[in-house]
Protein backbone atom coordinates (compact mmCIF):
# COMPACT_ATOMS: atom_id res chain seq x y z
CA UNK A 1 0.00 0.00 0.00
CA UNK A 2 1.36 3.40 -0.98
CA UNK A 3 1.76 6.47 1.22
CA UNK A 4 1.19 9.95 -0.16
CA UNK A 5 2.20 13.14 1.62
CA UNK A 6 -0.56 15.76 1.63
CA UNK A 7 -1.32 19.08 3.25
CA UNK A 8 -4.66 20.59 4.13
CA UNK A 9 -5.65 23.22 1.63
CA UNK A 10 -7.41 26.45 2.54
CA UNK A 11 -7.61 28.24 -0.78
CA UNK A 12 -10.01 27.49 -3.65
CA UNK A 13 -10.88 28.68 -7.12
CA UNK A 14 -9.31 28.46 -10.56
CA UNK A 15 -6.48 30.90 -9.83
CA UNK A 16 -5.49 29.04 -6.67
CA UNK A 17 -5.52 25.69 -8.51
CA UNK A 18 -3.44 27.19 -11.32
CA UNK A 19 -0.86 28.40 -8.78
CA UNK A 20 -0.67 24.92 -7.24
CA UNK A 21 -0.12 23.21 -10.60
CA UNK A 22 2.52 25.77 -11.55
CA UNK A 23 4.42 24.77 -8.40
CA UNK A 24 4.18 21.05 -9.25
CA UNK A 25 1.21 20.28 -6.99
CA UNK A 26 -2.46 19.48 -7.59
CA UNK A 27 -5.61 19.99 -5.51
CA UNK A 28 -7.70 17.15 -4.14
CA UNK A 29 -10.56 16.41 -1.79
CA UNK A 30 -11.24 13.69 0.78
CA UNK A 31 -14.81 12.65 1.66
CA UNK A 32 -16.49 9.66 3.20
CA UNK A 33 -19.00 8.26 5.66
CA UNK A 34 -18.71 9.57 9.19
CA UNK A 35 -16.78 12.68 8.18
CA UNK A 36 -18.29 15.91 9.43
CA UNK A 37 -16.99 17.77 6.40
CA UNK A 38 -14.82 17.22 3.36
CA UNK A 39 -11.09 17.89 3.61
CA UNK A 40 -9.44 19.85 0.81
CA UNK A 41 -5.84 18.77 0.28
CA UNK A 42 -2.74 19.57 -1.76
CA UNK A 43 -0.48 16.80 -3.09
CA UNK A 44 2.66 16.51 -5.17
CA UNK A 45 1.95 15.70 -8.82
CA UNK A 46 5.01 13.48 -9.44
CA UNK A 47 4.40 11.42 -6.28
CA UNK A 48 0.76 10.92 -7.22
CA UNK A 49 1.54 9.90 -10.84
CA UNK A 50 4.07 7.31 -9.59
CA UNK A 51 1.40 5.78 -7.32
CA UNK A 52 -1.16 5.63 -10.14
CA UNK A 53 1.34 4.01 -12.54
CA UNK A 54 2.03 1.35 -9.91
CA UNK A 55 -1.67 0.47 -9.96
CA UNK A 56 -2.30 1.44 -6.33
CA UNK A 57 -5.93 2.10 -5.36
CA UNK A 58 -5.64 2.10 -1.57
CA UNK A 59 -3.48 4.94 -0.29
CA UNK A 60 -2.44 6.19 3.15
CA UNK A 61 -2.62 9.98 3.12
CA UNK A 62 0.08 11.31 5.45
CA UNK A 63 -0.89 14.65 6.97
CA UNK A 64 2.24 14.71 9.17
CA UNK A 65 0.80 14.19 12.64
CA UNK A 66 -1.81 11.70 11.38
CA UNK A 67 -2.65 9.33 8.53
CA UNK A 68 -5.90 8.51 6.78
CA UNK A 69 -6.58 5.46 4.62
CA UNK A 70 -8.43 6.32 1.43
CA UNK A 71 -9.57 4.82 -1.84
CA UNK A 72 -8.69 6.64 -5.05
CA UNK A 73 -12.08 7.41 -6.59
CA UNK A 74 -11.60 9.82 -9.47
CA UNK A 75 -8.99 11.77 -11.39
CA UNK A 76 -10.07 14.82 -13.36
CA UNK A 77 -8.06 15.57 -16.52
CA UNK A 78 -7.89 18.60 -18.78
CA UNK A 79 -9.98 18.50 -21.95
CA UNK A 80 -7.15 18.92 -24.43
CA UNK A 81 -3.78 18.23 -22.78
CA UNK A 82 -4.93 15.49 -20.32
CA UNK A 83 -3.20 17.37 -17.50
CA UNK A 84 -4.33 16.19 -14.05
CA UNK A 85 -6.53 18.92 -12.60
CA UNK A 86 -8.06 17.41 -9.46
CA UNK A 87 -8.19 14.17 -7.46
CA UNK A 88 -10.98 12.65 -5.36
CA UNK A 89 -10.32 10.32 -2.40
CA UNK A 90 -12.85 8.46 -0.26
CA UNK A 91 -12.00 7.75 3.34
CA UNK A 92 -12.54 4.09 4.29
CA UNK A 93 -12.43 1.86 7.36
CA UNK A 94 -10.79 -1.54 7.64
CA UNK A 95 -14.10 -3.38 8.06
CA UNK A 96 -15.87 -1.68 5.15
CA UNK A 97 -16.83 -3.74 2.11
CA UNK A 98 -15.53 -1.97 -0.98
CA UNK A 99 -16.96 -2.22 -4.48
CA UNK A 100 -14.24 -1.37 -6.98
CA UNK A 101 -13.78 -1.68 -10.75
CA UNK A 102 -10.54 -3.60 -11.38
CA UNK A 103 -8.53 -3.87 -14.60
CA UNK A 104 -8.29 -7.30 -16.24
CA UNK A 105 -4.85 -8.13 -17.65
CA UNK A 106 -3.81 -11.19 -19.67
CA UNK A 107 -0.88 -13.36 -18.62
CA UNK A 108 0.95 -16.16 -20.42
CA UNK A 109 1.01 -17.16 -24.09
CA UNK A 110 -1.91 -18.93 -25.70
CA UNK A 111 -1.03 -22.08 -27.73
CA UNK A 112 -3.63 -21.00 -30.26
CA UNK A 113 -1.33 -18.19 -31.36
CA UNK A 114 1.23 -20.74 -32.59
CA UNK A 115 -1.23 -22.01 -35.20
CA UNK A 116 -2.22 -18.61 -36.52
CA UNK A 117 -4.95 -17.73 -34.04
CA UNK A 118 -5.67 -14.28 -32.63
CA UNK A 119 -6.53 -13.23 -29.08
CA UNK A 120 -9.48 -10.91 -28.58
CA UNK A 121 -10.09 -9.43 -25.13
CA UNK A 122 -13.78 -8.62 -24.74
CA UNK A 123 -13.86 -7.64 -21.06
CA UNK A 124 -11.30 -5.17 -19.73
CA UNK A 125 -12.72 -4.42 -16.28
CA UNK A 126 -14.69 -6.27 -13.62
CA UNK A 127 -16.30 -4.98 -10.43
CA UNK A 128 -15.16 -6.70 -7.24
CA UNK A 129 -16.43 -6.56 -3.64
CA UNK A 130 -14.03 -7.13 -0.76
CA UNK A 131 -12.48 -5.74 2.40
CA UNK A 132 -9.63 -3.24 1.96
CA UNK A 133 -7.05 -5.84 3.03
CA UNK A 134 -8.18 -8.21 0.26
CA UNK A 135 -8.31 -5.66 -2.57
CA UNK A 136 -6.03 -6.75 -5.48
CA UNK A 137 -4.34 -4.24 -7.76
CA UNK A 138 -5.77 -5.95 -10.85
CA UNK A 139 -7.21 -9.26 -12.03
CA UNK A 140 -4.74 -11.48 -13.94
CA UNK A 141 -6.21 -14.00 -16.39
CA UNK A 142 -3.95 -16.86 -17.50
CA UNK A 143 -4.31 -17.62 -21.23
CA UNK A 144 -1.57 -20.28 -21.40
CA UNK A 145 -4.23 -22.99 -21.90
CA UNK A 146 -6.19 -21.17 -24.58
CA UNK A 147 -6.29 -23.09 -27.85
CA UNK A 148 -7.84 -22.06 -31.15
CA UNK A 149 -11.60 -21.73 -30.65
CA UNK A 150 -11.42 -21.56 -26.82
CA UNK A 151 -13.13 -18.86 -24.76
CA UNK A 152 -12.62 -17.77 -21.15
CA UNK A 153 -15.84 -16.48 -19.59
CA UNK A 154 -16.44 -14.28 -16.56
CA UNK A 155 -17.33 -17.35 -14.49
CA UNK A 156 -13.78 -18.57 -15.14
CA UNK A 157 -12.11 -15.53 -13.55
CA UNK A 158 -9.54 -16.55 -10.91
CA UNK A 159 -10.94 -17.18 -7.43
CA UNK A 160 -9.26 -14.77 -5.00
CA UNK A 161 -9.53 -15.00 -1.24
CA UNK A 162 -12.14 -12.58 0.08
CA UNK A 163 -13.02 -11.23 -3.38
CA UNK A 164 -16.50 -11.50 -4.90
CA UNK A 165 -17.12 -10.51 -8.51
CA UNK A 166 -20.19 -8.46 -9.39
CA UNK A 167 -21.29 -9.87 -12.75
CA UNK A 168 -24.23 -9.28 -15.05
CA UNK A 169 -24.63 -12.52 -16.97
CA UNK A 170 -21.57 -14.46 -18.08
CA UNK A 171 -19.78 -12.36 -20.71
CA UNK A 172 -16.70 -13.57 -22.57
CA UNK A 173 -13.43 -12.24 -21.17
CA UNK A 174 -11.01 -13.36 -23.88
CA UNK A 175 -11.16 -15.70 -26.88
CA UNK A 176 -8.74 -17.25 -29.37
CA UNK A 177 -10.09 -17.38 -32.90
CA UNK A 178 -8.89 -17.71 -36.46
CA UNK A 179 -8.16 -14.46 -38.30
CA UNK A 180 -11.24 -12.98 -39.88
CA UNK A 181 -11.29 -13.23 -43.67
CA UNK A 182 -11.06 -9.96 -45.50
CA UNK A 183 -14.16 -8.92 -47.38
CA UNK A 184 -13.81 -9.51 -51.16
CA UNK A 185 -12.97 -6.45 -53.22
CA UNK A 186 -15.96 -4.95 -55.02
CA UNK A 187 -16.33 -6.06 -58.65
CA UNK A 188 -15.06 -3.65 -61.30
CA UNK A 189 -17.74 -1.46 -62.75
CA UNK A 190 -18.87 -2.62 -66.24
CA UNK A 191 -19.93 -0.33 -69.01
CA UNK A 192 -23.60 0.48 -68.74
CA UNK A 193 -25.67 -1.14 -71.51
CA UNK A 194 -27.01 1.12 -74.22
CA UNK A 195 -30.59 2.09 -73.61
CA UNK A 196 -33.00 0.38 -76.06
CA UNK A 197 -34.48 2.63 -78.72
CA UNK A 198 -38.03 3.80 -78.52
CA UNK A 199 -40.34 1.38 -80.31
CA UNK A 200 -41.51 2.87 -83.65
CA UNK A 201 -38.89 5.63 -83.65
CA UNK A 202 -37.03 4.22 -86.67
CA UNK A 203 -40.23 3.81 -88.69
CA UNK A 204 -41.25 7.38 -87.91
CA UNK A 205 -37.89 8.75 -89.09
CA UNK A 206 -38.15 6.84 -92.39
CA UNK A 207 -41.63 8.24 -93.05
CA UNK A 208 -40.38 11.79 -92.40
CA UNK A 209 -37.55 11.32 -94.92
CA UNK A 210 -39.98 9.97 -97.54
CA UNK A 211 -42.22 13.04 -97.17
CA UNK A 212 -39.24 15.37 -97.62
CA UNK A 213 -38.24 13.59 -100.86
CA UNK A 214 -41.78 13.80 -102.25
CA UNK A 215 -41.91 17.51 -101.48
CA UNK A 216 -38.80 18.10 -103.63
CA UNK A 217 -40.14 16.39 -106.81
CA UNK A 218 -40.79 18.83 -109.77
CA UNK A 219 -44.41 19.58 -110.66
CA UNK A 220 -45.78 17.94 -113.86
CA UNK A 221 -45.03 19.93 -117.07
CA UNK A 222 -42.01 21.65 -115.61
CA UNK A 223 -38.48 20.79 -116.70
Amino acid sequence: MATLNVQKREGAGKYHSFSLRKAGNIPGVVYGKGMEENINVTLNLKEFVAIVKAGERLIDLDFGPSKMRVLLKAVQHGTYDHEILHVDFRAISENEILEVALEIVLAGEAPGLQVGGMLEQNLHQVTAKCLPKDLPERISVDVSGLNLGDIIYAKDLPKLNGVEYVLHGNPAVVSCHAPREEAPAPAAETEAPTAPGVIGEKEREEKEKSKEKEGKRPEPGKA
